[in-house]
This record gives structure tokens, C-alpha cells and sequence, in this order.
């Protein structure tokens, strides 16, 4: 179940979900906004008297830690855990880095985490030129259909750039579909300009939600995932009920046998079957019993 802000577009979303999810975004955007509020209050001094751990952006922004372990916070106001601001300029040795500051530090390790820079320096200009790879701000401005594939060049694709809380499931999925891509399983729209569309639709969604010129749907993780399923033509419902669907905790498990499905469906040309007790269903069954009972 996607988050409950203003639906991703082109997502395959019921007329139920779209309603509630169009009619209420500012809702649960401030009701989040408060959480964020209450964490901060709650436990600011700890995490930001050093003036290097500064929260900078709402709680709901993929950019701003969304869960603080309380660990974290204790092992902080303990002076266990210990921010500096810098760069690692020479690792002099097995135990010690001197940053560009000139300080130098003890370390037992050393975790790379650069962030994404978008820099293709294999792609000549020109091939980045046909790609519509553009530079800005030292980055690459992706134009990517579903992004994942370059509009016209059809022997390359790109995985990893649809960014969200849940990277990796969505990772996953888009691995599939790139997959159905190079195998010629994918019906794709009838023309590039069209292709443009969804590439403009989507930046422009960006645009509007998080007024940064990013890749990132943030907080939005289900809604590319079914994107990618519904090209393939996968069941969207990963469950065997509505209740676990939209209530339960979307693992990665409910993942398993994407490849096999999508064989079949090669195979075969049809989704393979499988049962699914609907919110529909359900209601059915209760009026059907209420009218035995009327009946009787």
C-alpha cells in the first residue's frame, strides 16, 4: 500500500484508492509533518547540539533520517558516537585518516557512503548527447522512460535511478523489467514522444512534490514497483487477501516467483491464476449473509 500523498502518475490505482489518496494528501502530509515535529522535540538537543547531526528537511523527506534509533540517540548523548565535518584526505595508516581540516582520527573502519553522483564519464559526449544525458550542477539530468531506459537507443538501460525509502525492492522489480525490455516482452508506447510524456509527467510530479530537480520518489516505493509490474502484466496483488494486502507489511518476500511469472506469462500469453479474497469479495459474502439471515 502506497503512502498516502498525492498518487505517482501513472500508477495503476484503483478509483477508490486515487479518491482518497487526491482528496486528502494535505491530511497526512501534516500529520507526519507533526511526528517529524514530536521526534525532534523530543529528543533535538541530543542529535543536534554538536551543530553537525541538523535535520534540514521535513520528517517525510527520504532526505532526513525517517526512523532515529533510540540507540543512536543514546550512544550520542553518551559522546560514543561523535560528528565531524570533512573529507578523508590521506589514510596515513591502519588505524588513524587525517581529514582535510587537518585533524586527524582513530578509526577501526571506514564506510563508504558517497551519496549518488550521477557522473557517466565512459559515454562519450556524443553518446550522452543521443542518450539526452544532460549536465547540471555537476550531476547528470536523467531522461529516462520508466527511468530506466534512453528514448530511441534500444541496446542500453539504467538501473538503480528510481530512488525511494524502499531502494532495493524497487531495484529488484525494475531488474525484471529491464529484463522483459531486452527480451522484447515490453508493449511500450506507441511513439517517443509519448515516452517523452511520461519522462515530463513524472519530472514535472517531482517538480511539484519536493521543488528539487531529482530522480527520487522519496517516500513513494509501491507505486513504481506496480508501475513495472503492471508493463509486465504481474499481479499487483501480492497477498492472498485484502486485509495482509493493504494492512500487512510489504517484505520482499512478497516478491518471490517474479521470475517464474513472468515465464509463464511468456509461455503462455496469460497470467498465471491465483486467489486473491478481495475487499469486493468480502463484501459480497457479507451481504449474502445478511440476506440468508433476513431470509431465514
Amino acid at each position: 500500500m502506497s503512502i498516502p500523498f498525492t498518487p505517482v502518475p501513472g500508477a495503476p490505482h484503483s478509483a477508490l484508492f486515487l479518491y482518497l489518496h487526491e482528496t486528502f494528501p494535505k491530511v497526512f502530509a501534516k500529520v507526519t509533518t507533526r511526528i517529524g515535529d514530536d521526534i525532534i522535540s523530543t529528543n533535538g538537543p541530543d542529535l543536534y547540539n554538536d551543530k553537525i547531526f541538523i535535520p534540514q528537511y521535513p520528517y517525510r523527506n527520504l532526505k532526513t533520517i525517517v526512523i532515529i534509533p533510540s540507540d543512536f540517540i543514546r550512544l550520542k548523548s553518551e559522546g560514543r558516537i561523535i560528528g565531524r565535518l570533512g573529507i578523508i584526505d590521506e589514510i596515513i595508516d591502519r588505524t588513524t585518516v587525517r581529514l582535510n581540516t587537518g585533524e586527524e582520527l582513530q578509526v577501526d573502519m571506514i564506510i563508504s557512503a558517497t551519496g549518488y553522483i550521477r557522473q557517466f564519464p565512459f559515454f562519450s559526449e556524443e553518446h550522452a548527447q543521443m542518450m539526452n544525458l544532460i549536465e547540471s550542477n555537476g550531476n547528470i539530468e536523467l531522461n529516462l522512460y520508466r527511468r530506466a531506459i534512453p528514448v530511441g537507443i534500444p541496446n542500453i538501460a539504467f538501473i538503480g535511478f528510481t530512488g525511494s525509502i524502499n531502494y532495493w525492492m524497487v531495484a529488484e522489480v525494475a531488474s525484471h523489467w529491464i529484463s522483459d525490455y531486452f527480451l522484447n516482452r515490453l508493449r511500450l508506447p506507441s511513439s517517443e514522444e509519448k515516452m517523452y510524456d511520461e519522462i515530463r509527467t513524472n519530472q514535472d510530479f517531482i517538480r511539484k512534490m519536493f521543488r528539487q530537480e531529482e530522480h527520487e520518489f522519496r517516500y513513494y516505493w509501491a507505486a513504481p514497483m506496480e508501475i513495472y509490474m503492471n508493463d509486465m502484466g504481474l499481479a499487483l496483488h501480492r497477498t492472498n487477501n485484502w486485509i495482509s494486502e493493504y494492512f500487512g507489511v510489504y517484505r520482499p518476500d512478497r516478491l518471490k516467483g517474479l521470475h517464474e511469472e513472468r515465464k509463464i506469462i511468456a509461455q503462455t500469453g496469460h497470467r498465471p491464476r491465483r486467489f486473491y479474497f478481495s475487499f469486493q469479495l468480502n463484501m459480497l459474502l457479507i451481504m449474502l449473509l445478511m440476506l440468508l439471515y433476513l431470509i431465514l
